[in-house]
């Protein structure tokens, strides 16, 4: 990461973040603004690899204001750092097109990992919501998640033959999360991931993630 925005109207957070974004990015140019208004000074000047922004700023809201940074950095890596961990704006964040949500508590430490962790393809998520995400994926049908292109598939497969982890893995690849990102989320291995995925193909006797997607729906799986 060469260049980052970071939009934080509180001091002390300001120059927590500011010394976790120096600990994880060598030679990192960081911008900072404190509210929409100065944040908005910024975007004319990107591009930005990575933003990072509050969600209460004293003029207004980071979610709305998540989109304007994408309508002007497409491209950029947005994480959401706040105090907040009501799954309903996680789920307003990542559908506006934020791409990890941190909760500012973390350890100075924790918060280093994690931004190291987005080059690795990990996303920047803190743990505790990743069961959130899972919970909040699961009240929609996986057909609002993966395109029906197949109407060729086995139905007569017991609904309850996935493991609950599997269940898990199979929600999170069929939004069409990557197997790093996933490891994340559910804080296990790559070759884990994998393992489950294997299995879920072997047990749904099918061949492709949006096979699995498809029989996962129609079956009542999630």
């Amino acid at each position: 990461m060469r260049r980052v925005l970071l939009i934080e109207d509180h001091e002390g957070a300001r120059q927590r973040l500011t010394e976790v974004l120096s600990r994880a990015y060598e030679e990192v140019d960081i911008s900072i603004a404190s509210t929409l208004a100065s944040a908005r000074m910024f975007l004319p000047e990107g591009p930005y690899d990575l933003v990072v922004l509050d969600l209460n700023l004293p003029d207004g809201s980071g979610e709305d204001f998540l989109l304007e940074i994408l309508s002007h950095h497409p491209e950029a890596y947005v994480i959401i750092a706040t105090i907040h961990d009501e799954g309903s704006r996680l789920a307003t964040a990542l559908a506006n097109g934020a791409k990890g949500y941190l909760l500012k508590e973390r350890s100075i430490e924790e918060l280093t990992e994690n931004f190291i962790g987005i080059q690795d393809g990990r996303p920047a998520i803190t743990p505790s919501m990743t069961r959130r995400l899972i919970e909040l994926m699961n009240q929609k049908t996986l057909h609002d998640f993966a395109p029906v292109r197949h109407s060729e598939l086995n139905v007569d497969i017991a609904p309850d033959v996935l493991t609950e982890r599997e269940r898990e893995v199979l929600a999170l690849i069929a939004r069409g999360f990557s197997r790093p990102e996933i490891a994340g989320f559910l804080d296990i291995s790559r070759h884990t991931v994998a393992t489950h995925i294997g299995k879920i193909y072997e047990k749904l006797e099918v061949s492709s993630r949006s096979e699995a997607a498809i029989y996962a729906q129609r079956n009542g799986i999630i």
